[in-house]
Formats: structure tokens, C-alpha cells, sequence
């Protein structure tokens, strides 16, 4: 029956719901459809079948054995079987109407074997045996309806048709019963929703009871980890890769086209349930049009309101049904093209070249993964419903050609126009976004960098100026964004232009066709009008759609175009290293004999760069043969190519000519930043191998690490934190050297390990490793070292200048080659700082995280009123902004809702239609203005003041915070919240606040309408809205819990991410990154478990919403049947128009305010930053003002008095009673064994305590610096940690942060610490950008940070291990510029060599936190028994009247002597 095939100006065929009889099947109506069912049947048998044969080929996932669930299965196939055949049987036209009963055998036959079938190898209930009983059962149910008709004597046959639906239904019943108990055991087991009927999950019993716990108690991260399993993250990584690695990576496509191939079965199954939707949504355009004819046509029979009713039942039952399918779809696909991205991202950085991770940085990762990602899976939901909307815009076209003619080319036209007006906007989104994004990856990788040294930028106050320049960097990035919002804010107005101008333009064409008699058409009565007023309301929708999808599809685009450049970055060429299983293939290198065995390496002529330019090259003509099983020393200056050659043995460079072979089982690496990843300490000595009891107690013992693991408050099975920020420098190498022992690996390569060793610890560890019962002996060994007193004990000895290999051979062959050392002393350690020396507790110090107690914290903060945070969002925006942007929305809202008022009035009047068109024009038309200008005001407002002002009080509170709680918050956890929480705060929080707005005072005017259509229904609202309160409030409490752990389980992946860059070379080198891959693949499932189950609660409220609309629509519909007589025809229209749209309505108005909710988590954790304790809350009334110290320190002079510290309150003193005086203008060095104090009396001085845990005092030219401004105290000062510190930024933004030096004066200093040549030969020089840690060699940072602190030009200098990466020459200019360039200058340096401070003025010795001597050196060096005297003798120096008999000795400069082995007398 054609609903719609009348001419426009007949009347409305009142024919369309007279009931019909089929009294058999030679029915004339039936005999026309027999035909088609026929082929329905048979192509559901030929489907079914299908079904079994596949099910064949596939593993069973129940026993073969026999349940109650079968064997119910098969009995009422049994039934369902033999009616088919009683309707064969009983038919009386069988011999000429035989098909249709004989396909329906077949497909009973099929269908109760795909039922068996299914049953032992789907581990859900069949979706297709359940459609196909559904629908057989609407089929053979309604060929027996005539049971309702007493009167007719039936045939045997239509009880059988009766009969076969019930068995039907029955079976229904039990296909959709879940078998979850029934399967047999897998590891991992599916998810509960997996083995749940799609019948079944529209009622969310996989959903309710989380919801249920959630209003109850805090949810765990753990408890939301059963996700289905095609969507975690290793086999939707493992297809993506699969499929990047077949396609064409130049294609400007690449990344698209190999998701589609790798989930495009995925990818499309949202069509068939959305084109259901689409078909839904035009029934009830019929349903309002029929509805509004049987209130205002009293001729109508009272017979079919029934029949409305049943109708109104059906559509918005299968509204909601096909509305959880496409929901339930795209969120699947987008969870599992986000695990699947997030894991290429992360499997490509693996394979990244050296050069391309430094300039990839952690601050770039961090953006793909928290803003790209994000958008990219986004346009999955944004592309179904583009092409939906388009569908949508030519159905309801067509709709309009049926009803009013030509009249439809009008909108039509005007729709056109509007889509070309909206895509031109559009194509300038993209770049805008691309612009927007590039300016925030600007700023977080600085962000990143400066996060990362946080604590020494502290303590030499560089807060305010690297705020100043983060905040440039943040207005660059809102300039963009305002950008990105005026042009969102004209595609909106051009979309929303749609739905009011389309009608306005359809009713103007209908007045002037009409009026000229053109189509014939009738006149406008309430049931046109309305019915053409519903249909272009259908078209809001969509055309809203067009306008904001397109931007944001072109958004998801730039983002997948971002990612797709991140993963056609250079890779690493694999072959350089290979697995000695692999030596057949080189057992020649070409190197004159040489063949290549277990853990040998082997060169010939090699030239090595860090990329393709020529300038890169690292290494020249290197020709090298390690010895196998030997220990090979490097020596060298600095930047001589040391680490170059390690990397180049790990293939890290690339090979420009020569040839190169490494061949081992395993190859171990530690280098000189050691590599500590999130996770506990004996996981970062394992690594990826097993653990073995016997031999990790042996590499613990060997490392020095035992008294260290005892002193940890878990031992080591303590978490260590970001990049090891719980541990000491020290201590930090120390693991990196146990890893590389505990490996076991054939090849291990040392990169200056023992430089963060104290004396006795080095001498411990080097015995413990090379002596005659070393752990490594017998392994194939390289050590990069700065100590020549080690070379006698090396087999090989290569030394390096410039890139190329100068010596190599044994100690003595180079010896008497004439080569000359660099003459060093055993490397020291570096006492119990950390990240610079002071800057991290060491592990008696250790920071104890206790994560339950703050997610415990986290809980209750959530159940508190939000208020704070609307305030706090209020406040950044500026209050009486915020009120101005409230009245324009309430007044543009207002205008949109008279206009279908004015409508109600239009339809009703008698004359002058023209003149009301007109009116209900400039309705519009001040609508759109009010939109505008809001939009407008909006993207103005929140680029202008909200978004600038909201990060700057977060920085603020992050930069003045105090040291304690830096220490115990990872990188990553606090760079998430500058991402993904500004991200929201930028963006969806605002959005979602506008969006509530509006659809609040919509959905409110739907409500008045339509009490006025059905008074009686204001009776059941009441109930009605009590029922949706308490269901938004049972869905808000978990909701919120959701959103607050899908944004805590990124960062743990994101600080995954930024040790993995930093740590690259050392997971290659041990070729873990499988291990790592599995790591990031459980964050991912952590992360995608809280994301799934936040998109299937925003589900469960979507559909409860529309369950919501189809009794409020049903209710509506029983009442107007009830009360016809007194139902207005008007006021209905305008309802039943309104109710089409109201449960997306309500879905947009709750979503949003879920939005909402779940956004002020993110704007209350920014609230959190931005009122973080400052290290100086108050200023105390006898604090000097910083005015009064313009000219101080003048002199220098130092003081402690009865000093003492601890790092808390219930940890004992880190320093006790410390008393010493420093006259200005003198040298001090502080010396003493790890744990001693020495980082924590330097941290003291910075005041890095809080002033609570700290008594007596410290003064500063008789100044006690308690009364300092903090700020003022650490300007007064310059330090240089034992970590380099450098920040994203120029060469000169780095040596010059506050900008007072000239050029000149910054060359000066780059001359005086052999900086300058260095820096000229870059192509930027001062303008060259620092990337991360890898820019420069960590010798070369260190004299960078050294030639920081000469530009500073303060009286007082520390030097926290700051010669602890060079080699005895470098050491030596360095001292050199401290005695010729800092005279007059208080210089305080803590060292472990000895050399370093022997010819200081004074020599401070502490241990255990006290001071065990204070004296000059070379009285302390005359007492042999002193503590002085004995550190020094480790390290080989002596009092000139103290040296051993018949020792060797090389005179230094200070008059004292170092004691070598004779062969190195003459070096």
C-alpha cells in the first residue's frame, strides 16, 4: 500500500488502517506478497546454511553434550517442524500453492539445525536465528489472526500457522537465554556482554549492575576490565599493523584506507540499524498526520484509534530497539579503532629512529594519544551520521514533493545552498584545527620538558620566566582556537539556519503557489501545516548535523592526518642487529678473517650519522673487532664519539658506509641517563626476564643495592615513580647496572655507569663485576669511562678523539703506541641527590605513595558539590560575562520557542496568510540573530578570558608549588591534566554548558505544549519526571566515577609513553619491546575498560531517555483516543510535531548535562592545580622585603647553625646539627658516602624543606635566609645538578632565560666552557632547538648548564656533581674556569672525585647526616686516619708526606699528589 502515491491536492485516502482479512492463502493480497515470501524463506534457509557450514570450520565453545537450554531448543523446533508440515498438509490449494508452505519446511529445517549449530559454537545467542524467528513469527501470527474472529470456522491449517508463532516465540525466549555458564573455560574468558542476546542489552543488564555498585561505593579501575575481547588492544593492534604494513604508505589516504581493511565489517555495521532509524523516524510523520486527521475529522471511524495506538507502540518500541543496536555499534568501533591507534602509535615508536623519538618528544606522543586519538574515533559516530543526515534530507524531500508539489524544490534549493555554504566554512576548519593542534603540541612539548626538570628549574627560580614564556605560547594557542570557534560558530549558524528558514521558505513557496493557482494545492489547514511543519522539523536534525559534522569530520581528518604523519616517520633499519641464531648469514664482514661469533662485533670502515645530512655524522672510517668474551674500556673528551659508537653498536645511527655485523643471543645497555620505567623496582631489574631468586639476590649484592632495597619502605617491590623520581642518582645507576648483569645478556655496553658511584661503591661494584669472579666476566663487555686508573684491568682499550678511533689494542700495545689519557680519578658518587643532586629524596628519603588512599580521596571529593568548579570556571570567564552569555542564550532560546506558538495561530487564521508568513519570517530571522550573536559571544569570550585564564591559575599552582608534592606526582599525571583536562576545559565543558542550556529551556517549552494538547497527561508528567530524576541521578553518580577513571587511566600510559621516548635505545637494546608493547596493551585495556563502560552507561541514558518518549508518546496517543472530542487539533499538532523529535531531545539535554558533570571533574582537578599550597603561603612579619636585598649576597658568607632537617615528620633527620661557617669568596667542597647528607644540605640552602621540618639556621651575609623572600633567596644563587638540565627551547632561550645577556656575552660564555665550536658548527647556533635530553651529548649539557650559571653571574655557585659526565681534561678546564673566572665568588660543590675539590678552600665531610670533619684539605689529607684522608686515598690521592712506598705519583696542581700504576707515569 503506497502511503504516499496521491496527487498532492487529493484528500488523504481515509482507507489506509480498514481492516483486512486473509482467510487463506490464495488471499488476492497474499497471493501478491506469496512470491516474495517465498524467496524470503529461501533466502533465510540459504543464510542459515551459510551459518553451519561456517560454524563447521570453527572450534566449539560448549561440550558436545546435551543441556536443558538444547534440548528446549529442539523441542520446540520439533514443534515448529511439524506445524510446517501440517500447513502443507491441511493447505486446501497445496497442488497449486504448494511454494510457499514447502520453502517454509525448508527454512523450519535449516533454521532448527542453525539453532544446534549456533548453540555449540557462538558463545552469544545467534542473532540470526533470532531474527529469522522474529520474523517468521510476525509472519505466521499474522496469517493466523483470524483466531481473534470467533465467528469463522478455521481451518487446521491456521491453527498450525498459530501454533508454529508460539513455538516461535517460545524459541525466542530461549535463544536469547545467555549460556555464560555453559562454556568451556578460556583464558582470558569473553565479556559478559559477549554472551548476551541483542534482544537482551536494550534492557542493560551488563550496565545496571555497575550502576547499581557505583551509587553505592567508589569502582576500581580493575573492575572495569571486562570489555569484549575483539576490541582490546593486542588483536586491534595487531590488525591495524597488519594492514599498515600491506598498504601503500605514500598514499595521502594510508592511514585510512588500512583501517578500513583492517575493520571494515566493523566499520559498516551501524548501517543497517541506522537506516532502521531513518525508516522509524518518517513513520511517524505518518503518525502525526493521521493522529492530528482522527482528532479534527470526526468521520473517521472510532476503529482506528486502536489501530493508531498499536502503531505508536510499534514504531517507538522499534525506535528504541534500532537506536541501542547503532549506538552499541559505533561505540564498539570506536573503542576499537582507539585501542588500535593508541597501539600503532605506541608499536611505532619503537621503531622510531634515534633522531626522529628526540624530535617527536614526549610532548607530541602525549598529544596524539589525548587529543588526536580522541578526535579520530570521534568522526566514527560523525561519519554514519553525515551520510544518515543526507539520507534523511532526500527522504523528507521526497515527503514533501507527496504533500505539497512543487513546493518541495524550494527547501530543496535552499537546503543545497545552505550544504555548499556550510562545506565552504567547513574547508577551513580543517586547517584551523590543524593550527589549533599544532599550537598545543608547541606547547606541551615545552610543557613536557619543563615538567620533566621541574625541581631544578625550582631551585634556580626560572618558574616566572618559563611561565612567561608558556604563556606566550598558550596565547598563541587561544588566537587559534578563537579562530577554530568563530568559524565552529558560523558553521552552527548556517546549520541551525535550516530547520526554521526551510519551513519559513516552504510555507512562503506553498502562499505563492497557491495564490497563483500553480499545482493545484489545498489550502493550509492545521493537519498540512503541522504535518509539513513535523517534516521539516525532522530535517533540523540533520541540517544541525550537516553544519556541525562537517567541521568536525574535517577535524577528525586533520587529527588522522596527524597520526598518519607520526607513523610515516623514518624507522630504524633492523638488520644492523641481529640474533646470533642468525650468523650463517654473516659469518663475513669483510674484515680480513674475521668471523663474527656469539656476542662479537665487528666493522670494517664504517661511517655513522644521525640521519642524511652530511653535517650529522658521527663517526668516521671506523674500523673495530671486539674481542669476544673481553672487557673493552672507551676513553676519550668529550662529544669524542663515545656514546656515538654505542649507539652505533646498537644500530641507533645510520650506517653511511662500511661494513657492520653485531651478533648476540642478547645485548644489555646502560647508559649514562639511566632508564627506570613506572613499575617497582625488581620489575626494573627483570625487565623481561624470569625471575631467578638465587641469581637476583647474587646481582643485588653485586650493585651495592642491598642496604638501598632495605631502606625502601616496600623494598623492592616498592613502585619507583616517574623516570625512578624515589630514588637517588645513584641509586638509579645502580639498577640500570643490575639490569644489565641480571640479563645475562652476551653483550653488555656501559656508558659511563659508574660516574654517579661514590668510591668505595665503585670499587665495589667494578670487583663484584670484573674482578677474577665478576658477574660479567666472560662476557663481551664495553665500557665508556672517564676514569683511565680502570684501564690495566681492560683487555681492550680503544681511545677516541673526534669521531674516529685513534688506539685500540691492550693496555700495553696502546700505552706504547704513544698514546696520551686523559689522566681521571675513580669516579665518586654522588651522594643522595637525585634529579640534580637535590632535587629528589633519596631512598631513606623515599616518597611513599599510598594510590588507594588517594583514589579513596579522589571518591569522596566526587560525591561534594560541583559547585566549587562552576564557580572557578565562573570566575576565570569573568562573572558578569558569564551572565551576559547566559541572557543571550535564554533570550535566543525563548524567540525559538515562540515560533511554533505563533505557528499554532498562523494555522487557525482566517485570512492574510501572507502577512502571518511574514511575521513568523521576522520570528526567524531575530531566532538566527540571537544564535549568532550568542555563538559569537561565546567563541569570543572563551578564547579571549576563560581558556587563557583557566590554564594560567593552573600553572600558577603548579609552579608555586612545593618540592614535597612534586616529588610524589608522576610527569605524566600532571601533564595530563595541562592535555586532556585543558582539553576539556577548552572545549567539551563549554560546549556541553551551552548546549545544556538551550536544551533545557526546549525541552521545557515541549513539555507546556504538549500539557496543552492532552491536559490529562499533566497528571502523569509528575510521575513521569520523578522517573527520569532518579535515573539521571542513579546514572550521573557512576557516570561521574567513570569519566574520573577513563581520565586517570591515561596517565599512566602517557607517562609509559614519555619514559618509553627517553628510554628508547635501552628497550631496543634489550630488545624488550614486546614487554613494553604488553605493558602499553594492558594501560590501553585499562583505559578502553573505563571508556567502554562510560559509552555504554551515555548508552543506557540515551535509551532509557528514549523508553521515556515512547510512554510519554504512547501515553499521548491513548489519551487523544480517549478524548477525542475535546483534544485540540492545534495544540496536538504542535505536541505531536515536537514529541517526533523529544526523546533526542532529551537524550541531547541529559547528555549534555552529563557532559557537564562529568566536564567539571576535569575543571575541578584544574581547580585542584591552581590551589595547590604554595611554598610560600604567607609572608611572615619579619620577612625582609625583596627591595632591601637588591645588592645581596654581597660577600658570599655562609653560616649553619645547629641546622636540621627530615623530608617528613615521621622519617628521622636527614641532617643533624649542622654547624659551619664559610667566609665569602671561598671554595668549598662537601664530600661523604651516599645517603650522607650532601644533596639534603644543598637542598637546605634553597630552602627545598618545608620550613616546618627544618630547625636552627642558615645565614647569607649574616642574613638568615628563613626571612628571604624564596624567590629572591634562589635568584641569589646559581646551580648546576648532576642531571643537565635543558628545557624545549633555543640554545639561547636556554642559556638566557630571562633575556639580560647580549649575544656577545653568551658566545663569551660558550668560550669559556669549550661550548663555543660546538654550538657554532649548528646551523641554527643560539637559535638551534634543544630537543629534549639527546640534543646534545650529556658532557656537552653539562657545560651548557655550566656556561647558565657563569651568564647568571650570582656570588654564590653550587655545583651538585656537575663534572660527574667528564672526562679528567674536560674536568680540568672546568676547574680551570672556576679559579680563573669565579674569584671572589662563594663556590659550594658537591663531587666524588676527590680531584674535583682537593684544592679547595675548605672541605665539609659529612655522614649519616652529621658533620664528621671540617678543615682544609690538606690538613685533613695529613691525617691519614680521617675521613678525608681515607675517601682520598680510594680515589688514589694523598698528602705528599703520606704516599706509599714505591708508588708512582702525578703531582696536581694544588701541591697534592695522585698515586697511579707506573704505566701511566708517563701518560
Amino acid at each position: 500500500m503506497e502511503l504516499y502515491a496521491h496527487v498532492p491536492s487529493r484528500p488523504i485516502n481515509h482507507t489506509l488502517y480498514e481492516e483486512v482479512h486473509f482467510s487463506s492463502f490464495e488471499s488476492p493480497d497474499l497471493s501478491r506478497a506469496s512470491p516474495l515470501v517465498t524467496l524470503g524463506f529461501l533466502a533465510a534457509s540459504g543464510a542459515l546454511l551459510s551459518r553451519i557450514i561456517t560454524n563447521w570450520k570453527t572450534p566449539r565453545c560448549l561440550a558436545r553434550k546435551l543441556d536443558i537450554l538444547i534440548a528446549v531448543k529442539v523441542l520446540l523446533g520439533c514443534v515448529y517442524v511439524a506445524t510446517t508440515f501440517v500447513i502443507l498438509a491441511f493447505s486446501p490449494n497445496v497442488k497449486s500453492e504448494w511454494m510457499l508452505p514447502a520453502a517454509g519446511i525448508v527454512a523450519a529445517f535449516t533454521f532448527v539445525a542453525a539453532s544446534i549449530s549456533e548453540h555449540y559454537h557462538s558463545i552469544a545467542p545467534s542473532t540470526l536465528t533470532t531474527l529469522y524467528a522474529v520474523l517468521a513469527a510476525a509472519f505466521y501470527g499474522y496469517t493466523a489472526r483470524e483466531l481473534y474472529a470467533p465467528r469463522l470456522t478455521l481451518p487446521l491449517h491456521r491453527s498450525g500457522n498459530f501454533v508454529a508463532a508460539l513455538a516461535l516465540l517460545a524459541h525466542i525466549l530461549a535463544e536469547s537465554t545467555s549460556k555464560r555458564r555453559l562454556l568451556l573455560p578460556t583464558d582470558p574468558p569473553p565479556a559478559y556482554e559477549s554472551t548476551l542476546s541483542f534482544l537482551v542489552k536494550p534492557f542493560f543488564p551488563h550496565i545496571l549492575p555497575l550502576l547499581a555498585v557505583g551509587s553505592k561505593r567508589r569502582i576500581k579501575l580493575p573492575e572495569l576490565r571486562d570489555i569484549p575481547l575483539d576490541i582490546r588492544a593486542a588483536p586491534a593492534t595487531a590488525a591495524l599493523l597488519a594492514a599498515l604494513a600491506t598498504g601503500d604508505k605514500t598514499d595521502a589516504r594510508y592511514l585510512i584506507s588500512s583501517t578500513f581493511h583492517a575493520f571494515g565489517p566493523q566499520f559498516m555495521s551501524p548501517v543497517l540499524p541506522r537506516l532502521l532509524i531513518l525508516a522509524g523516524t518518517f513513520a511517524q510523520v505518518t503518525l502525526v498526520e493521521q493522529m492530528i486527521l482522527y482528532v479534527s475529522d470526526q468521520t473517521l471511524p472510532a476503529a482506528r484509534g486502536p489501530v493508531l495506538i498499536a502503531l505508536f507502540v510499534v514504531v517507538y518500541v522499534s525506535l528504541a530497539l534500532a537506536n541501542y543496536v547503532y549506538a552499541e555499534q559505533v561505540n564498539k568501533f570506536t573503542v576499537l579503532a582507539g585501542s588500535a591507534l593508541t597501539g600503532a602509535i605506541y608499536a611505532k615508536t619503537l621503531r622510531l629512529t634515534s633522531t626522529a623519538a628526540r624530535a617527536a618528544g614526549q610532548g607530541a606522543a602525549t598529544t596524539l594519544m589525548a587529543v588526536d586519538v580522541e578526535k579520530a574515533t570521534a568522526g566514527v559516530e560523525t561519519f554514519h551520521e553525515l551520510w544518515a543526515a543526507v539520507a534523511t534530507i532526500a527522504a523528507a524531500c521526497a515527503m514533501l514533493w507527496v504533500k505539497a508539489g512543487y513546493v518541495m524544490f524550494a527547501p530543496l534549493l535552499f537546503i543545497v545552498a545552505l550544504i555548499a555554504a556550510t562545506s565552504t566554512v567547513g574547508s577551513f576548519v580543517g586547517p584551523a584545527q590543524m593550527a589549533l593542534l599544532a599550537a598545543t603540541d608547541r606547547r606541551i612539548k615545552l610543557l613536557a620538558s619543563v615538567l620533566a626538570q621541574l625541581l631544578p628549574i625550582k631551585l634556580s627560580a626560572y618558574e616566572p620566566a618559563l611561565t612567561r614564556t608558556l604563556t606566550a605560547l598558550r596565547a598563541a594557542e587561544t588566537r587559534a582556537q578563537r579562530r577554530f570557534l568563530y568559524l565552529i560558530a558560523f558553521a552552527s549558524t548556517l546549520s541551525n539556519i535550516g530547520a526554521s528558514a526551510s519551513f519559513l521558505v516552504t510555507l512562503a513557496a506553498y502562499v505563492v503557489l497557491r495564490a497563483h493557482g500553480w499545482g493545484a494545492l489545498p489550502p493550509l489547514d492545521v493537519s498540512r501545516i503541522f504535518t509539513l511543519f513535523t517534516i521539516v522539523n525532522i530535517l533540523s536534525g540533520p541540517l544541525n548535523m550537516i553544519g556541525q559534522t562537517l567541521p568536525q569530520l574535517f577535524a577528525s581528518y586533520a587529527s588522522l592526518a596527524r597520526i598518519q604523519g607520526f607513523l610515516q616517520l623514518p624507522e630504524k633499519a633492523e638488520p644492523l642487529v641481529v640474533a646470533a641464531a642468525e650468523s650463517e648469514v654473516l659469518v663475513d664482514v669483510s674484515l680480513d678473517g674475521a668471523n663474527p661469533a656469539e656476542g662479537q662485533v665487528a666493522l670494517r670502515g664504517c661511517t655513522f650519522a644521525w640521519d642524511e645530512t652530511p653535517e650529522s655524522r658521527v663517526l668516521h672510517g671506523v674500523t673495530l673487532a671486539l674481542a669476544p668474551r673481553a672487557l673493552h674500556m672507551v676513553v676519550g673528551a668529550v662529544a669524542s664519539g663515545k656514546s656515538s659508537l654505542l649507539m652505533s653498536l646498537l644500530g641507533e645511527t645510520r650506517l653511511v658506509e662500511g661494513d657492520f655485523a653485531v651478533l648476540a643471543h642478547k645485548i644489555a645497555l646502560a647508559s649514562q641517563t639511566p632508564f627506570i620505567f613506572p613499575g617497582t623496582l625488581r620489575a626494573n631489574i627483570l625487565l623481561d626476564s624470569p625471575f631467578d631468586a638465587e641469581f637476583y639476590e647474587r646481582v643485588i649484592d653485586a650493585c651495592g643495592l642491598r642496604q638501598d632495597i632495605d631502606a625502601l619502605p616496600h623494598r623492592d617491590l616498592g613502585k619507583l615513580g616517574d623516570r625512578g623520581t624515589t630514588l637517588s642518582g645513584g641509586q638509579r645507576q645502580r639498577v640500570a647496572i643490575a639490569r644489565a648483569v641480571y640479563s645475562r645478556a652476551d653483550l653488555v655496553l656501559l656508558d659511563d655507569v659508574f660516574s654517579a658511584l661514590d668510591g668505595e661503591t665503585e670499587a665495589h661494584v667494578f670487583a663484584a663485576l670484573f674482578g677474577p669472579d665478576g658477574m660479567l666476566r666472560g662476557k663481551t663487555t664495553v665500557l665508556v669511562t672517564h676514569g683511565v686508573h680502570h684501564l690495566p684491568d681492560a683487555d681492550k682499550v680503544i681511545v677516541m678523539d673526534a669521531g674516529t678511533i685513534t688506539h685500540f689494542g691492550t693496555f700495553e700495545e696502546v700505552r706504547d703506541s704513544g698514546a696520551t689519557f686523559a689522566l681521571a680519578s675513580v669516579a665518586g658518587a654522588a651522594g643522595a641527590g637525585g634529579h640534580g643532586g637535590a632535587a629528589t629524596a633519596n631512598a631513606g628519603e623515599a616518597v611513599v605513595v599510598d594510590e588507594e588512599k588517594e583514589e579513596e580521596e579522589a571518591w569522596n571529593a566526587e560525591q561534594a558539590s560541583r559547585r566549587g568548579a562552576y564557580t572557578f570556571y565562573a570566575k576565570c570567564t569573568g562573572f558578569a560575562r558569564t551572565g551576559g552569555l547566559f541572557a543571550l542564550v535564554t533570550g535566543w532560546s525563548g524567540i525559538g520557542l515562540f515560533a511554533p506558538a505563533y505557528l499554532s495561530m498562523l494555522a487557525t487564521a482566517d485570512g492574510h496568510l501572507g502577512l502571518w508568513v511574514a511575521g513568523y519570517g521576522a520570528i526567524v530571522f531575530a531566532n538566527l540573530s540571537g544564535m549568532a550573536l550568542t555563538l559569537a559571544s561565546f567563541a569570543y569570550t572563551l578564547g579571549t578570558f576563560a581558556s587563557p585564564n583557566i590554564h594560567a591559575a593552573e600553572l600558577a599552582g603548579v609552579m608555586g608549588s612545593p618540592i614535597s608534592w612534586i616529588t610524589k606526582n608522576p610527569v605524566g599525571t600532571i601533564l595530563n591534566r595541562f592535555s586532556q583536562d585543558i582539553q576539556v576545559a577548552d572545549r567539551e565543558f563549554p560546549f556541553a554548558l551551552l548546549n545544556y542550556l538551550a536544551n533545557v529551556l526546549t525541552t521545557l517549552g515541549t513539555f507546556v505544549f504538549i500539557t496543552l494538547a492532552t491536559p490529562a497527561l499533566a497528571f502523569a508528567l509528575p510521575p513521569l519526571a520523578v522517573l527520569g530524576f532518579y535515573g539521571l541521578r542513579y546514572y550521573l553518580i557512576t557516570s561521574k566515577q567513570l569519566r574520573r577513571l577513563e581520565l586517570g587511566s591515561k596517565s599512566p600510559l602517557y607517562t609509559l609513553f614519555g619514559t618509553t621516548i627517553s628510554g628508547l635505545i635501552t628497550v631496543r637494546a634489550y630488545r624488550a619491546q614486546k614487554y613494553f608493547q604488553a605493558q602499553n596493551a594492558l594501560f590501553i585495556n585499562e583505559m578502553q575498560g573505563a571508556l567502554h563502560h562510560r559509552l555504554a552507561s551515555q548508552l543506557f541514558l540515551r535509551v532509557f531517555m528514549l523508553w521515556f518518549q515512547t510512554i510519554l508518546a504512547c501515553s499521548v496517543a491513548v489519551i487523544t483516543v480517549l478524548l477525542r472530542d475535546t483534544t485540540s487539533a492545534a495544540f496536538l499538532g504542535i505536541a505531536l510535531s515536537r514529541l517526533v523529535m523529544l526523546g533526542m531531545a532529551l537524550t541531547h539535554l541529559l547528555t549534555a548535562y552529563a557532559s557537564v558533570e562529568n566536564g567539571s571533574i576535569a575543571i575541578d582537578r584544574i581547580e585542584e592545580y591552581a590551589n595547590l599550597p604554595a611554598e610560600e603561603p604567607v609572608v611572615k612579619p619579619e620577612e625582609i622585603m625583596a627591595a632591601d636585598l637588591s645588592a645581596w649576597p654581597s660577600t658570599g658568607r655562609l653560616a649553619f647553625s645547629d641546622f636540621s632537617m627530615r623530608y617528613r615528620a615521621d622519617l628521622p633527620p636527614a641532617l643533624k646539627d649542622l654547624s659551619f661557617e664559610l667566609e665569602g669568596g671561598l671554595k668549598i667542597g662537601i664530600c661523604g658516602r651516599t645517603g650522607s647528607g650532601k644533596s639534603s644540605t644543598v637542598l637546605s640552602l634553597f630552602r627545598g624543606i618545608d620550613q616546618h621540618l627544618v630547625s636552627g639556621s642558615i645565614l647569607i651575609d649574616g642574613v638568615d635566609i628563613s626571612t628571604v623572600p624564596l624567590k629572591t633567596l634562589r635568584r641569589s644563587m646559581s646551580i648546576v645538578t648532576q642531571d643537565p638540565f635543558l628545557w624545549h627551547g633555543s640554545v639561547r632561550d636556554n642559556l638566557d632565560i630571562a633575556e639580560e645577556r647580549t649575544d656577545e656575552e653568551v658566545w663569551e660564555a660558550l668560550k669559556l666552557v669549550e661550548m663555543h665550536d660546538a654550538v657554532s658548527a649548528l646551523d641554527d647556533k643560539l637559535d638551534h632547538l634543544v630537543v629534549d635530553e639527546e640534543s646534545f651529548s650529556k658532557g656537552q649539557r653539562q657545560l651548557l648548564c655550566l656556561a647558565r650559571a657563569l651568564l647568571r653571574n650570582k656570588k654564590i655557585i653550587v655545583l651538585d656533581e656537575s663534572t660527574s659526565s667528564m672526562d679528567h681534561i674536560t674536568d680540568e678546564k672546568i676547574r680551570h674556569v672556576v679559579d680563573s673566572k669565579m674569584k671572589g665568588f662563594t663556590i659550594i660543590a658537591i663531587a666524588h672525585r676527590i680531584s674535583t675539590i682537593v684544592n679547595y678552600d675548605k672541605i665539609l665531610v659529612l655522614e649519616s647526616g652529621s658533620i664528621a670533619e671540617f678543615d682544609d684539605p690538606k690538613t685533613l689529607l695529613s691525617k691519614p686516619e680521617s675521613r678525608f684522608a681515607r675517601l682520598a686515598a680510594t680515589q688514589g690521592i694523598y698528602h705528599p708526606d703520606l704516599v706509599p712506598k714505591g708508588a708512582a705519583v702525578k703531582e696536581l696542581s694544588d701541591g697534592t699528589v695522585m698515586v697511579v700504576t707506573d704505566d701511566l707515569v708517563d701518560l
